[in-house]
């Protein structure tokens, strides 16, 4: 009888047993959160291990960013360079084009010279004859 008793006794100890396991990844998860907002998470041995990998990657990101701003700035330099460059190729194709056009002018009025006609001063009028 003694025996009964003691497995009763100890049976509900193992329900109780039961119960507590059921609840400790409830509590877990919460004691997890608690450490994390605690701040205790980062006080662990496995974390306070990792920081230098922590450093060279925040390291790597803070280099990542700021070559991310360089070569946008580098890319509008070349966008300006490259509308500079066509400003200046389109004001040197009109040069081109007014300078050929001075230098006809110049081959005529010298061809003109050597026939005797020339190149008047003044604007063209009209000849009427007299009948």
């Amino acid at each position: 009888m003694e025996q009964e008793q003691q497995q009763d006794i100890q049976e509900p100890s193992r329900q109780d047993e039961e119960r507590k396991d059921s609840q400790e990844p409830e509590r877990k998860r919460r004691n997890w959160l608690s450490r994390i907002l605690g701040g205790e998470v980062l006080q662990s041995r496995a974390v306070v291990k990792q920081i230098p990998l922590i450093l060279l990657l925040c390291f790597y990101a803070i280099i990542l960013v700021y070559n991310r701003y360089k070569v946008e700035d580098l890319t509008k330099a070349k966008a300006e360079a490259q509308e500079r460059n066509n400003y200046l190729r389109e004001a040197r194709i009109e040069l081109q084009k007014r300078y050929q056009e001075s230098i006809k002018i110049s081959q005529i009025a010298e061809m003109l010279d050597s026939t005797g006609i020339g190149i008047t001063a003044g604007p063209p009028y009209e000849l009427k004859a007299e009948d």
